[in-house]
């Protein structure tokens, strides 16, 4: 039974919610045991509220999920969850969530509620409009941003929130080709406008203005004098070779993968560049001023 709770809620996702600390990081206050225990706070507040979210869709969808090759194996869909636990489970989740952001500061609860009612409008109804849909999940990562920024009581940077948006449309992007190629018939209809074709320019368009957008970022001013190094373009490297890596998955993908962020779980490749990049940046904030 425990295993089926971790399938619901989506554990394996949880790793999406970690961008939430980047404000801290690109803060220079990362050497602040208080700030990372508000980063750590508000990241398991977004932990428990995207899990509510993972059960409202699933509890939304479930007819939908049924007929779909690899989401009717999912706990509920299939029945080894019932709707009722799953209405408790949500609710229980949502009300976890709300209270961490709360021995925070009023605004990160308000970003959390926010983040919750994006996705039931999504879920209802804005996810069958193409690009829209895409727009929202680009959004509610962007939300993500703003609650780590309040959580240590910085100010967003305006390139921080484009690069966000646009990087997560690369990903959502990504995720859509994948769809694309694993399902033939029964499309959501947000996709069925797609083929891959567009998905592909899509996506490097999306790739291509995360780079640009992050290469700004580093070679600003504001940012410079804020990490006190000159050094910070070198990063551009590494992200650089994420991006490119993960294009390639994208496009050499056979297996019955319907999310890129599989590819981080389990290409060893990405995973070096990424602790790679994390290197890099923290010798270029610590030790490169």
């Amino acid at each position: 039974m425990f295993e089926l709770h971790i399938k619901t809620l989506k554990f394996n996702h949880y790793i999406k919610n970690v961008i939430v600390i980047i404000p801290l990081l690109f803060s220079m206050n990362f050497t602040n045991p208080v700030l990372w225990l508000k980063c750590v706070v508000i990241f398991l507040a977004f932990c428990l509220i995207s899990s509510a979210v993972y059960v409202m869709n699933d509890l939304i969808d479930i007819e939908k999920d049924r007929l779909h090759p690899i989401k009717c194996h999912r706990p509920i869909a299939s029945g080894k969850i019932s709707k009722k636990l799953a209405y408790s489970l949500m609710f229980l989740l949502i009300c976890a969530s709300s209270v961490l952001a709360l021995t925070l500061n009023i605004p990160c609860l308000i970003v959390i509620l926010l983040y919750f009612i994006l996705n039931i409008f999504y879920t209802l109804w804005l996810k069958q409009i193409a690009l829209i849909d895409v727009s929202c999940i680009a959004l509610g990562f962007v939300l993500r941003i703003v609650a780590g920024c309040m959580a240590i009581n910085v100010i967003p940077s305006a390139l921080v929130i484009l690069l966000t948006f646009f990087a997560s449309m690369f990903f959502t992007f990504s995720k859509r080709k994948l769809e694309l190629q694993l399902t033939k018939d029964d499309r959501r209809e947000s996709i069925k406008e797609f083929n891959i074709e567009i998905a592909n320019q899509f996506i490097l368009i999306n790739a291509i203005l995360s780079i640009a957008f992050y290469f700004t970022y580093v070679l600003d001013k504001t940012t410079i004098a804020r990490a006190g190094s000159e050094y910070l373009y070198i990063t551009v490297i590494p992200f650089t070779l994420i991006v490119f890596r993960l294009l390639l998955l994208v496009n050499i993908s056979t297996s019955e993968n319907d999310d890129p962020i599989h590819f981080i779980e389990k290409d060893k490749p990405l995973k070096f560049i990424f602790w790679f990049y994390v290197l890099i940046l923290i010798l270029v904030l610590t030790v490169l001023k």
